[in-house]
């Protein structure tokens, strides 16, 4: 897989080129994710004294979530280190994208409307990120509450990400129709997910009874997993192959020193 962002020079004309793939931006950003994920479990699993069969989580929630692999030394001493790579690279990919439908916009290709949009999108996801960075500084034994609210904003930021994505894909991509209707599913099946987590874990809190529901319970465990699909899988193979049509960002620098 090539670099998200290539140069080219040309000597004759003193111009540096600049390209840049928010795809492949957003293809490393996730993966990289995944890495800190299995971090956090191999640090959790073998060198923690966290019980996976019986913790605050599954006392709140009826069940564990990614969460705990965040939430204890000696994880928590190297995950934000690595989540602070992380967080350039997804905030690199949100902007790109802006900066791409920008782009369009300059060239009155795109309807005001439509930018204003993708540029509050643009604006919740980097505060959503930035609000997960949290995650690491209160445990659940703290307070459940505020260590979920980090998570929750984390639903929110790759939700509208993904509706953003949805209509961007529609209007630049040339989908087929089959791909027009694939995405179509899995967009609702994602945000059908998100909305379900975000409601359940806000209820779970402020009504613990509702873990003793198990139609809720067994909805919340199922579509935990399809939110994990839609959320950081799927996405890695759409931004895969799309990568080529959805558009490069290009810069052009022309220095004005001939020499140094």
């Amino acid at each position: 897989m090539k670099f998200p962002i290539t140069r080219s020079i040309d000597l004759e004309d003193n111009k540096i080129t600049w390209a840049i793939n928010p795809e492949i931006l957003r293809i490393y950003s996730y993966l990289f994710f995944w890495i800190i994920i299995g971090c956090g479990w191999y640090f959790t699993k073998h060198h923690s004294d966290v019980d996976f069969h019986n913790n605050i989580l599954i006392d709140t929630f009826g069940s564990n979530s990614i969460c705990l692999l965040f939430d204890h030394p000696p994880g928590n001493y190297v995950l934000p280190s690595l989540w602070a790579i992380n967080y350039l690279l997804l905030i690199s990919y949100s902007l790109s994208c802006w900066l791409r439908v920008y782009h369009e916009k300059a060239l009155n290709h795109v309807e005001n409307n439509r930018y204003i949009f993708f540029t509050t999108c643009t604006i919740i996801e980097i505060f959503s990120f930035t609000v997960f960075s949290t995650i690491f500084a209160i445990t659940p034994e703290e307070n459940v509450a505020i260590h979920t609210l980090p998570f929750t904003f984390l639903i929110i930021g790759l939700s509208i990400l993904s509706a953003k994505n949805y209509i961007y894909y529609q209007f630049v991509t040339q989908l087929t129709e089959k791909e027009k209707f694939q995405s179509k599913i899995i967009t609702s099946i994602h945000i059908i997910a998100s909305v379900f987590k975000i409601i359940f874990q806000i209820s779970a809190i402020f009504q613990p009874n509702i873990i003793d529901n198990e139609l809720i319970l067994s909805t919340n465990e199922i579509l935990s997993v399809v939110w994990i699909l839609t959320a950081a899988v799927i996405p890695i193979y759409t931004s895969w192959k799309l990568k080529d049509r959805a558009g490069d960002l290009e810069f052009t620098i022309s220095p004005k020193l001939t020499s140094f």
